[in-house]
């Protein structure tokens, strides 16, 4: 918990022990072991979830009824069990520990609750919003791309910051590669940057 308002006080100057507490009686922190199910496809789970430590993976089905893998949670990530943040509608996705991890889990009613009446949670909700945002924006714009080389170039350029930290299995789902593609394209990256 601390790593989270060590987190929200850098966004949050003004971070009160009003908004701590009231975010401490309302959550309760669950781990989960790596490859563990957190939510299941049909399951319902309405929560707000904060990633406090380790990774999450969220899949949904594909017309062809493939599980392509969505969204990708970091520490300080967030994701949830319904369609959105505030609405208790069902959710159409699972969600997969990919490492050892601790989730924060706000109940959705108490979540909006918090954002109406505790600004500093609605600001902490709008920098990992962005975060979450600004992740979409470069899977939409890997989509688009054909070019397996220039799509790997395209990702490293946008998101190498945290690709740093990820384990080579979601980042070769996350680029629609093959594992084997996805190794292909690395090292040609490697060379054609170690020629430079």
């Amino acid at each position: 918990m601390e790593r989270l308002f060590t987190y929200w006080t850098k966004h949050c100057p003004a971070l009160g022990a009003a908004s701590r507490s009231y975010i401490l009686s309302r959550s309760k922190v669950k781990r989960y072991h790596k490859n563990q199910v957190i939510k299941l496809e049909t399951e319902q789970f309405p929560f707000f979830c904060i990633v406090l430590s380790g990774l999450v993976a969220g899949y949904r089905k594909n017309s062809s009824g493939n599980s392509l893998l969505c969204e990708l949670m970091q520490t300080m990530d967030y994701f949830t069990g319904t369609q959105h943040p505030f609405t208790p509608r069902h959710r159409e996705a699972e969600y997969i520990a990919l490492e050892n991890t601790s989730l924060l889990l706000v109940p959705v009613a108490e979540a909006r609750e918090a954002q109406l009446l505790h600004l500093p949670f609605a600001e902490l909700v709008q920098v990992i919003k962005q975060r979450k945002i600004n992740f979409l924006e470069l899977v939409i714009t890997l989509t688009y791309e054909p070019s397996n080389y220039k799509r790997y170039c395209l990702y490293l350029a946008k998101y190498r910051h945290q690709a740093t930290g990820l384990p080579d299995a979601p980042q070769w789902q996350l680029l629609r590669m093959s594992r084997a593609t996805y190794y292909r394209m690395k090292k040609r990256y490697l060379m054609d940057k170690s020629q430079k």
